[in-house]
């Protein structure tokens, strides 16, 4: 799977699981070493620019987990760890009206 892929996917999962009417989706991620899932916190900024957060379902947070592990082991098949263990923590926020997504993976 390309980068771009992964980020398209890891953007669906958060925006179909985001509430209605969130203008910004922001998703601190810390993935299980044993590979097993991971600790998330999902929050949004709403159409009136206040803070809150939401709770998506299981099968949502499967697949996000499935996807950012995806996504860690394209950074360890493309050399992108300069050397150290892969990142474990990340970052997704995904600007709704905009349709744009940043991840900002986090070295421990």
């Amino acid at each position: 799977m390309q980068y771009e892929d992964l980020y398209r996917r890891i953007g669906q999962i958060v925006y179909s699981c985001g509430p209605e009417g969130a203008r910004e989706l922001i998703v601190q991620a810390e993935l299980f070493t044993d590979g097993d899932g991971g600790q998330y916190q999902f929050d949004y900024i709403d159409e009136k620019g206040e803070p809150d957060w939401f709770e998506p379902d299981a099968r949502a947070i499967g697949d996000l987990s499935e996807a950012l592990k995806d996504f860690q082991q394209y950074f360890i098949d493309n050399n992108m760890t300069n050397g150290l263990p892969v990142w474990r923590k990340c970052v997704v926020t995904l600007n709704v009206p905009e349709e744009a997504i940043s991840i900002d993976v986090q070295y421990d």
